[in-house]
């Protein structure tokens, strides 16, 4: 018994298990940042929704997937590198500014990450 349970828990630490979870939270993130800031950046609401969607598509492993998850990581390096260029213009140094930098560059790493993942495993996508 103890060796199923010890395979159970290693099938839910696989890499699209992780990054199933880190999208949705990253996603969730977007949301409750886009109305902690009154709704006008509707963009954050966007991509947020759609790394929602990809975490959602990433445990399912359907055909279309695989595109959504090259479109939304794609997106989601544009809008780390866009947000990450405007804040170093105004930069100054406090510790607020550096994590989210330090933010800012995780999520583009963890975009980054999934995007060779879904291109170097097109093929499970079926």
């Amino acid at each position: 018994m103890g060796a199923e349970m010890d395979k159970k828990e290693r099938s839910l630490f696989t890499v699209p298990n992780i990054l199933s979870m880190l999208y949705f939270v990253s996603g969730v993130m977007l949301i409750a940042s886009m109305s902690l800031a009154g709704g006008l950046p509707i963009h954050l609401g966007l991509v947020g929704a759609l790394n929602i969607t990809v975490s959602y598509s990433l445990t399912k492993k359907k055909k279309w997937s695989f595109y959504i998850a090259v479109f939304s990581s794609l997106l989601s390096i544009t809008f780390g590198f866009t947000t990450l260029t405007a804040l170093m213009a105004l930069f100054s140094p406090n510790m607020e500014e550096i994590l989210t930098l330090i933010g800012i560059v995780a999520y583009m790493v963890l975009s980054a990450i999934l995007l060779a993942y879904v291109i170097n495993g097109r093929k499970t996508f079926s």
